[in-house]
């Protein structure tokens, strides 16, 4: 199971690849990384992911129905959250 639904959010917004890399201003490339979980978006640019496809940030880490997480899964997502606002936290302070 992938820690993101984005490549799942796009196919029932009707979003391709081009139209969102467009819409948060990235390369296609970097969305298709993203889909292939060859690399884990930034916390703002999930943000601005989540505004492009008119969903809430949460979305995209539930499970689909019948679907389940495992606790590695839950651990990737937290280590990302956490690399995520290492990040603000530098930025911010």
């Amino acid at each position: 199971m992938e820690i993101l639904r984005l490549k799942e959010l796009m196919n029932q917004k009707g979003i391709s690849r081009e139209e969102l890399a467009n819409k948060v201003g990235v390369s296609m490339t970097t969305i298709s990384n993203i889909n292939s979980e060859k690399n884990l978006p930034t916390i703002n640019l999930l943000l601005q992911i989540a505004k492009a496809l008119d969903v809430d940030i949460r979305e995209m880490f539930l499970p689909t129905k019948g679907s389940s997480i495992t606790q590695n899964e839950v651990d990737q997502a937290k280590r990302l959250f956490e690399k995520g606002l290492n990040v603000l936290n530098g930025v911010i302070e």
